[in-house]
């Protein structure tokens, strides 16, 4: 399949996740991962400044929401992944490339998405039963905000969690949970509308 035209923009939010190569474990504990996933933000923020609003990292991929002020989603993720990968791989010793393809994207035009989108990423380790409330997941930015812990790294997501806070243990029903997928896959998010 062709790989889609990057539509840059600094006016809205990018869904973004990657995954590990062949969707194996990352070769590490995940709290060493989690420490290079920070370096890594650190150094592509240096290149390329971003506003990340969620990061949630699993035992072999991530999710992202994050905002680029100078246009330039490319770059940022260039800088961020090639870093996240060659440290991984100096720590484990690996040769392969760390991550199995291209970082995969979606725009969030609409605000009413973003929250829906929002609510996907952090519930990523609730359905995978590591834990029974987003906040205690401690491999997500929503750890850090529901305590007012310092992150390392610039994280605008407050917003979100603040207005919000309440839906984002609200179970996503499988009907919409399908549809939040299908809409990750296309170019701009949308969710199908129902019939009159």
């Amino acid at each position: 399949m062709p790989r889609k035209n990057l539509i840059r923009t600094n006016l809205y939010y990018y869904h973004i996740t990657t995954r590990a190569n062949n969707k194996e474990w990352f070769c590490l504990p995940l709290d060493k991962v989690w420490e290079i996933s920070k370096n890594s933000f650190l150094k592509a923020q240096r290149k390329c400044p971003a506003i990340v609003s969620q990061f949630v990292l699993m035992n072999n991929h991530y999710h992202l929401l994050i905002k680029t002020p100078d246009s330039n989603i490319d770059q940022f993720m260039f800088w961020f992944n090639k870093t996240f990968s060659d440290l991984l791989r100096a720590k484990t010793k690996r040769v392969n490339r760390m991550f199995g393809s291209s970082y995969k994207w979606s725009i969030i035009y609409d605000e009413f998405y973003l929250l829906k989108v929002a609510r996907y990423i952090y519930q990523n380790p609730l359905r995978a039963g590591i834990v029974t409330r987003c906040e205690d997941y401690q491999y997500s930015t929503l750890f850090y905000l529901s305590r007012n812990l310092e992150i390392g790294y610039p994280l605008e997501s407050k917003i979100i969690y603040e207005n919000h806070s309440c839906l984002i243990n609200e179970a996503i029903f499988s009907d919409e949970l399908n549809q939040i997928k299908k809409g990750l896959k296309k170019t701009e998010f949308k969710l199908r509308r129902p019939r009159k």
